[in-house]
């Protein structure tokens, strides 16, 4: 992720003593070690196992600070707002993300920030010591999340269960537009959990047609590209983007088409290259794919 906006992906990454490590890119492609992430002027310190993730909390364009951290008391979810700018980051005093308005503790908890069920709000996905996988759906809005309550993320209708301690990613690993899981555990194991659902469909059926779906030019893009969509009959529809980390890099609002085969018109060249997903939301249906921007 391009964490001062200079165009260049850094690394920002937690360690067991419990610090945010920040490791900026270069042209030449070395990372340069820069000092820990502060807050308030005060190397942040969770204690042990910090897990950050780089995330524009409450969409005022800003990056913002959602950590994790192994103690439990009195939290372990962490939110730093950035009141700085994009390149000059200014975290400020932390407060502890909630769920009923109780604070979320979970043993080495690892939090991870994505849009899980496509509805346009980040949700809120954790690991955490006993390695189950807790996922907390987002009632409120996309620039104001809330959460109440959580439910366990299953594969084959079991909860995922590993040994000790899970982390977890979420990408499209086989390129089919649907956001893949990977998970880790302390026994040292990566595993890969596909994504198979084909959209979320309601009772008054899909519009558009169930053949040809919709399909993208260009890609791999250089930032430009377009989506083909045949719908059969009148529909509102929203067009979204996400990167591979859960966040909306564009979205057109509702958009009203007439039954029949539309162009609509893409522009992400001021995206860091990657896959990114694009998601056509009928109201009916959700559905998604990728798309890869080169440099």
């Amino acid at each position: 992720m391009d964490f001062n906006n200079d165009g260049i992906l850094d690394i920002v990454v937690g360690d067991r003593n419990g610090y945010v490590n920040y490791f900026r890119g270069t042209a030449t492609g070395v990372l340069t070690t820069e000092p820990d992430i502060k807050a308030n002027g005060t190397t942040i310190d969770v204690g042990y196992s910090s897990a950050p993730v780089i995330v524009d909390w409450n969409e005022d364009g800003l990056f913002d600070l959602i950590l994790g951290q192994e103690s439990t008391y009195p939290g372990s979810v962490r939110l730093y707002l950035n009141t700085g700018t994009t390149e000059n980051h200014a975290f400020t005093t932390y407060t502890w993300v909630q769920s009923n308005s109780t604070n979320i503790a979970w043993s080495r908890c690892t939090p991870q920030v994505f849009d899980l069920n496509l509805d346009g709000k980040k949700d809120l996905i954790c690991g955490e010591n006993t390695a189950k996988l807790v996922y907390y759906e987002n009632v409120g809005t996309n620039a104001s999340p809330v959460f109440s309550g959580y439910e366990y993320l299953e594969s084959n209708g079991t909860d995922i269960d590993l040994y000790y301690g899970s982390r977890l990613w979420l990408n499209d690993w086989d390129e089919d537009g649907l956001p893949d899981l990977l998970v880790s555990d302390h026994s040292g194991w990566v595993y890969l959990y596909y994504n198979i659902s084909t959209g979320i469909e309601n009772e008054s059926g899909s519009l558009i047609n169930s053949n040809s779906e919709f399909s993208i030019s260009k890609s791999p893009t250089n930032g430009y590209f377009s989506v083909n969509i045949l719908l059969e009959a009148d529909s509102d529809v929203m067009f979204r983007i996400y990167s591979a980390d859960g966040r909306i890099v564009s979205e057109s609002g509702t958009v009203q088409l007439n039954a029949g085969e539309h162009d609509y018109g893409f522009d992400i060249s001021g995206e860091p290259s990657g896959i990114y997903f694009v998601q056509i939301d009928t109201g009916s249906i959700i559905l998604s794919e990728s798309v890869i921007r080169i440099p």
